[in-house]
């Protein structure tokens, strides 16, 4: 009797089920699988890598997620741009213990700060929070470390709001409950969990604009001006925010030949198509930007990828 055909499963650690970064994720797994027996690249087919199943795995986030790769939880994961920097050079969180291993896949595109509040709680600025009840995420997400930088450039301390900790899928709970105030979330728009939220209204998103973002941009290179179209969110108009990009990682020690493949998998024509298709933010995933905003090492599969394509010379 014929053995069936190994199959190669591959990893990608992500964040919240109702977040951008586990749908983008099952959607890359997607265009990267071509399990055994499927059709090949071309008409009907796949353009992935043969023999692989990659799933998205949902997760804490960012930090969590930079610590689940070094660990060999994951093959590969999603982090926000300025958590990756953090984690390879030993810094903030990851200050007692650095990750030079990791290495850059592709940047993909920018996530959004959301700033959600309740609506009750006349919050039209960020000023608007002192006094309020805030999360700020868990520590071991990425919205965790932009959220209190964000605090700080407006100038409110822990001792000038209630701030918490708490997960996403919780805060909102909370804030539709009104136990809370608003939440911060990083995340490319649109959300599901922030649409769910609004279409049930009495939520807003509020502007993170003005001098004190001026001056956190000057400090910290990696926050970009991100505006949130009208009528992403039910009932919600244009919102000016900050963005971070998203960027695809895995280990430095991964087999060089597979992420080339990956790589090529990733930027095929065909899964132009299909990323366009799937989610508002895969839209923004081209080539033209795989490397923007990168600071620490491209992998090398990535990188032969890359030269041979003309994408780096």
């Amino acid at each position: 009797m014929a053995q069936d055909p190994e199959v190669d499963y591959f990893r990608i650690g992500t964040g919240s089920p109702a977040g951008t970064y586990f749908e983008v994720g099952e959607l890359l797994g997607g265009v990267i699988s071509v399990p055994p027996g499927a059709a090949s690249c071309g008409p009907g087919g796949h353009c992935g890598v043969k023999g692989m199943i990659a799933l998205a795995k949902d997760s804490a986030g960012s930090v969590a997620n930079i610590s689940g790769i070094a660990a060999g939880q994951y093959d590969s994961v999603l982090a926000q741009a300025n958590v990756v920097e953090a984690a390879f050079f030993g810094r903030g969180p990851f200050i007692d213990e650095p990750h030079p291993n990791i290495r850059v896949i592709a940047s993909l595109y920018t996530e959004s700060v959301h700033l959600v509040v309740s609506k009750d709680a006349a919050i039209s600025s960020v000023v608007d929070l002192k006094g309020k009840r805030v999360s700020v995420d868990t520590a071991q997400s990425g919205t965790y470390g932009d959220a209190l930088l964000i605090l700080d450039a407006f100038g409110i301390g822990r001792d000038q709001a209630e701030v918490v900790e708490l997960d996403y899928e919780q805060a909102s709970d909370r804030l539709a409950a009104g136990e809370l105030d608003a939440y911060f979330l990083v995340t490319g728009f649109p959300s599901s969990g922030v649409a769910a939220l609004a279409a049930k209204g009495g939520v807003d998103i509020v502007p993170i604009t003005g001098e004190p973002v001026a001056t956190l941009r000057k400090q910290q290179g990696y926050f970009v001006k991100s505006t949130i179209p009208a009528g992403t969110y039910e009932g919600i108009g244009e919102v000016t925010t900050l963005g971070i990009g998203a960027q695809w990682i895995t280990r430095a020690d991964h087999d060089e030949q597979r992420v080339y493949e990956i790589a090529r998998a990733l930027w095929h024509p065909t899964t132009r198509e299909m990323l366009a298709k799937g989610h508002e933010r895969a839209k923004d995933i081209q080539v033209e930007a795989a490397l923007q905003g990168v600071t620490i090492p491209i992998h090398a599969g990535a990188l032969r990828y890359y030269l041979e394509a003309g994408i780096l010379e």
